[in-house]
C-alpha cells in the first residue's frame, strides 16, 4: 500500500566542521573583546555565505541587545555584527551569543508551497521590505518568541505603524539561516566554543535512544511535572517559556492524566515523597471539579462535563495507594461512567451540554482503559459483557472511519483485557489497529521532512490534524502494548516492527523536550525549572502543555519496564 509522498526540504545547515566552529568562536569572541579579528584563521567551508549576519547577546537568557551586520565577507560581516552588539549593551555577565548566518534568499516558494511553511519555522528566517523600511527577523527570533509568518509581519507592521493596505505592498522574501551558540563565560577555563544549533537546538541522533537515554529523558519529565506542581496542588496547565507565563485555559482529562502521571511515576522511581504530592494533587482536582448529583460523580470545567474526564479521574482514584479515602467518589464517578454507556455498546460522550456526543475517537476508549481496571479487580461478569459489547460496536465503528487518534487507548483497553481473557479477537483487532498506524501515521527517515522531525506521528496528506507532542505519547503509549502483546503471541515480525516505531517516537519525544542551556538559550535562569524537561508541542512551537509532557512520560517508563537493553539497539 502506497504511503504518503515524500517531502524533502532542503536542508538550511550548511555543513561544517569542527575547525569553522573553532574559527567562528575565535573571530565572535575577539571581537566581542575589541580585538582584532583580520589576522585570525580563515572559516574553510563558511566563507560563500555572504548574507547580512545577526548576533543576539544574552545574560541568563535574556536578550539584552541583538543587531544584524553586513560586511565584504563572511569573516567581516560578523565582526562587524558583534561590535555592533557589543556597543549596545554593558558586558558585564553576558554569557551567550546568539550567531546566524545567512543566505540564499528566496522571494517565491518552490512547487507552490507556502513561503514559509510550518515546518521551516526556525530553519528559514524573513526579510519584510515596504517602501523605505526593511526589517529581518533571524529564525532563532522567531523560535525563542514563539512567532509563526503571519505574527512576525504584524510585529513588522507595528514596528512601523503600517495599515492592512500599506501591508499589501510589502515585499517579503525568506532566506536559510545556519546557527550557533557561542559561551562567552569568562570563568570557563575551556577554549572558546560555538554550539552549532538545527531550528535552535541539536538534533537527537536515533544512537541516543538508550536504556540510560529514555531513563534521563523520564527523569527530567518527571522533575518537570514536580516543578510545575504548585504548593496547593494545582498542575500547571499550559506554560508558554516565549513570554514566561502560563496559560488560564485549563482541560479536565488532561489533569487527571497528569495526576495518573504523577502516580505512575512515583512507583517507578519508588518515591513516596511524590506519592504524597500526587494524593495532595487528587485533593485539589476534587475540591476545584468534582461535583455530586443524586449520587452521580461529575467532574466539571467550563459548563462541560466529559465521559474521558470522568473516566480518567476514577482511574486515577482507583490507582493511588490512598484510594480507599476516596471510597465515595469513586463509586459515584462509577455510576457516572456506567450511566453513559449504551445497550448497542456506544457512550454517550457528554453529560454537559446533554446535546453533545463527539470526540468518539477518545472517550470511549478512555472510559474502557478505567473499566479493565476495574475488571482487574472484580471479574464482574456484567462487566466484561458490556465491555465485549462496546469492543464489537467500536470496532465495527472504527473501520468505517479510520483515524489515529482512536488507535491508543483502544489498544490500552484490549490489550489489558487480552491479559485477563486470552481472547483472540481482541489481539486481532489490536495487530489491525498498530498495522495500520504506523504504515500511515509516522514519519520515519524516509518521509520526515527534516531531520528533527523523525519520529513524530503525523501524515501532511490526512485530515487527522497536526503533529503534537501529546499524540506522539499517547501513540508510544498504545505501541508498548501492542509491542508487549505481539510478543507475548510470539508474532516476532510485528513486534520487530513496534520496536522500530516505538524507538522512533522515543526520538521524536527527546527531540522536543528542553534538556540543556542550547535548547533553552532563550529562557530566563530564574525560570528555567518551569521548562526543564517539558516536551514542546512540535519543533518550531514551544508550548509546552502538561499532557505533552504526561503520555510521553508515562511510555517512557512502560518502555523502561518491557524493553531489554538489547531491544534498544
Amino acid at each position: 500500500m502506497r504511503l504518503w509522498r515524500r517531502r524533502k526540504l532542503p536542508t538550511s545547515r550548511v555543513s561544517i566542521d569542527s575547525a569553522d566552529d573553532a574559527a567562528l568562536a575565535d573571530i565572535v569572541l575577539a571581537a566581542w573583546s575589541g580585538n582584532p579579528t583580520h589576522d585570525l584563521p580563515p572559516l574553510t567551508r563558511l566563507a560563500h555565505l555572504d548574507g547580512p549576519v545577526y548576533v543576539a547577546a544574552r545574560r541568563a537568557g535574556r536578550r539584552l541587545a541583538d543587531a544584524w551586520g553586513a560586511g565584504e565577507s563572511t569573516h567581516s560581516a560578523i565582526t562587524n555584527a558583534v561590535r555592533q552588539v557589543s556597543g549596545q549593551t554593558t558586558k558585564a555577565g553576558i554569557d551567550t551569543l546568539e550567531l546566524v548566518l545567512t543566505h540564499q534568499p528566496r522571494s517565491h516558494p518552490p512547487d507552490g508551497e507556502p513561503l514559509l511553511p510550518n515546518v521551516q519555522r526556525g530553519i528559514r528566517g524573513l526579510a519584510i521590505r515596504q517602501g523605505d523600511h526593511l526589517a529581518r527577523y533571524a529564525p532563532t527570533y522567531m523560535l525563542a518568541t514563539n512567532r509563526s509568518k503571519e505574527a512576525t509581519e504584524g510585529v513588522f507592521r507595528r514596528e512601523f505603524k503600517l495599515s492592512e493596505k500599506d501591508m499589501t505592498q510589502a515585499e517579503v522574501r525568506t532566506f536559510d539561516a545556519s546557527q550557533w551558540l557561542v559561551m562567552v563565560k569568562t570563568e570557563n577555563p575551556e577554549p572558546a566554543a560555538a554550539l552549532a544549533m538545527q531550528r535552535g537546538s541539536r538534533t537527537v541522533p536515533m544512537a541516543a535512544v538508550t536504556r540510560a537515554g529514555v531513563e534521563a529523558f523520564a527523569r527530567r519529565a518527571t522533575d518537570w511535572m514536580t516543578a510545575n506542581l504548585r504548593a496547593n496542588g494545582r498542575m500547571t496547565y499550559k506554560y508558554w517559556p516565549s513570554i514566561r507565563k502560563e496559560s488560564k485555559a485549563n482541560n479536565m482529562i488532561r489533569q487527571w492524566m497528569a495526576t495518573l502521571a504523577l502516580i505512575r511515576a512515583a512507583r517507578h522511581w519508588q518515591d513516596e515523597a511524590l506519592m504524597e504530592r500526587a494524593e495532595h494533587n487528587i485533593r485539589y482536582n476534587l475540591k476545584a471539579y468534582y461535583q455530586e448529583r443524586n449520587g452521580y460523580g461529575l467532574i466539571e470545567w467550563n459548563r462541560k462535563i466529559k465521559l474521558g474526564g470522568l473516566a480518567l479521574a476514577a482511574l486515577a482514584l482507583e490507582t493511588h495507594p490512598s484510594r480507599e479515602t476516596w471510597q465515595r467518589q469513586r463509586q459515584a464517578l462509577q455510576r457516572s461512567v456506567a450511566e453513559l454507556w449504551q445497550p448497542n455498546g456506544s457512550f454517550r460522550t457528554f453529560v454537559k451540554p446533554p446535546d453533545r456526543n463527539d470526540c468518539q475517537n477518545f472517550y470511549p476508549g478512555e472510559a474502557l482503559v478505567y473499566w479493565v481496571r476495574l475488571f482487574e479487580e472484580s471479574r464482574d461478569t456484567g462487566l466484561h459483557v458490556r465491555f465485549m459489547t462496546s469492543f464489537h460496536f467500536y470496532r465495527k465503528w472504527h473501520r468505517r472511519r479510520r483515524n489515529p487518534a482512536f488507535v491508543p487507548w483502544h489498544t490500552m483497553a484490549y490489550c489489558r483485557m487480552w491479559q485477563l481473557t486470552r481472547d483472540d479477537e481482541l489481539a486481532d483487532f489490536v495487530f489491525e489497529m498498530n498495522d495500520w498506524l504506523v504504515e500511515h501515521a509516522q514519519q520515519t527517515e524516509r518521509t520526515a521532512p527534516t531531520a528533527d522531525t523523525i519520529g513524530r506521528f503525523y501524515n501532511p496528506d490526512q485530515p487527522w490534524g497536526p503533529p503534537h507532542a501529546s499524540s506522539t505519547g499517547v501513540y508510544l503509549e498504545g505501541l508498548i502494548e501492542a509491542y508487549r502483546l505481539a510478543v507475548a503471541c510470539k508474532q516476532r515480525k510485528r513486534a520487530r516492527r513496534y520496536r522500530a516505531a516505538i524507538r522512533l517516537g522515543l526520538r521524536s519525544a527527546m527531540q522536543l523536550q528542553f534538556k540543556d542551556e542550547v535548547d533553552m538559550f532563550y529562557v530566563p535562569e530564574d525560570l528555567r525549572d518551569r521548562v526543564h524537561g517539558g516536551l514542546r508541542t512540535t519543533v518550531y512551537h514551544n508550548e509546552i502543555r502538561c499532557d505533552n509532557v504526561q503520555h510521553n512520560l508515562m511510555a517512557a517508563i512502560e518502555v523502561l519496564a518491557t524493553f531489554s537493553d538489547r531491544d534498544f539497539a
